[in-house]
């Protein structure tokens, strides 16, 4: 039934010059330079962890993995054209085309996305909005300067486009939503657990939707996105929104005790027993 509902949602294209690598790649190396200046280790750590996991399912398991009978035989949820030709799965002489736009798609969307998403966090708990400010200006004009910069530079004008079939996976989109905000709201809407605050509900949720609209507007404003504005608000509610909860109790209850616990162990390593000579 709610396939049926989201139908015209289900079909996530994108159609964009193979520029757009080369120039997101370079607001990348922009984007981790100030981050290794401004010393965040820990986002970019996050980044790197969480980049290895959204390579894994886009590039690797959706590539791999059959779209529904709907289909023709031989779809699979992702799949690429580049210069208007299918690649294949024996990918050949598309290996680096490919590896260019997962590189893109996954690993720099997830360097740019998840430690900015921690900064927020982290700078949220701090009230420190000036670093907010600064972080999320150059993280939203990297991503929103790309696509005209693509248009307006010819330096490589081959066509890519690529999809995913998300038709199987849109029920799964929205439960994760719900068991999200659910899990959120009993951890920081309650006082089951001490940590009552219904102020970060609403942040979380807001920064859910900053992070899916710096990536969807511009794509969509720009036609690389070619769906209309129902699709785009979709987008904007669902689609950052499936991890941010689960990332926030990750980011201010989970890994605080992981790093508590790794940080006693490597002490107690570190202690070398006292030899008692006679």
């Amino acid at each position: 039934m709610l396939s049926l509902i989201f139908q015209d949602f289900n079909e996530a294209w994108r159609k964009f010059e193979y520029d757009y690598i080369f120039i997101d790649g370079i607001f990348f190396l922009l984007w981790l330079g100030l981050l290794i200046k401004k010393k965040k280790w820990k986002p970019i750590k996050f980044g790197v962890i969480t980049s290895i996991i959204v390579y894994f399912i886009d590039a690797v398991f959706w590539w791999n993995l059959p779209a529904n009978a709907n289909y023709p035989p031989g779809t699979t949820i992702r799949e690429y054209w580049i210069g208007g030709v299918k690649v294949p799965k024996a990918l050949g002489e598309y290996f680096w085309p490919k590896a260019g736009a997962d590189f893109m798609m996954c690993i720099s969307y997830s360097m740019f996305i998840f430690p900015w998403l921690w900064i927020v966090f982290e700078n949220f708990v701090k009230k420190n909005a000036k670093e907010i400010t600064i972080f999320t200006g150059v993280f939203f004009s990297s991503w929103f300067l790309t696509p005209f910069l693509s248009f307006w530079l010819p330096i490589n004008n081959t066509i890519v486009e690529t999809v995913r079939h998300m038709d199987t996976q849109m029920i799964a989109w929205i439960v994760n939503v719900i068991i999200g905000y659910t899990l959120l709201s009993l951890i920081y809407g309650t006082n089951k657990f001490g940590k009552k605050n219904l102020k970060y509900i609403a942040y979380v949720f807001i920064i859910g939707c900053l992070g899916s609209f710096f990536m969807e507007f511009p794509l969509f404003i720009t036609g690389i996105r070619p769906t209309g504005i129902e699709f785009l608000i979709f987008e904007i509610i669902i689609l950052f929104n499936q991890g941010a909860p689960y990332l926030f109790i990750a980011y201010d209850i989970v890994l605080p005790k992981v790093f508590a616990i790794l940080k006693e162990k490597f002490s107690k390593k570190k202690e070398l027993p006292v030899i008692i000579k006679n």
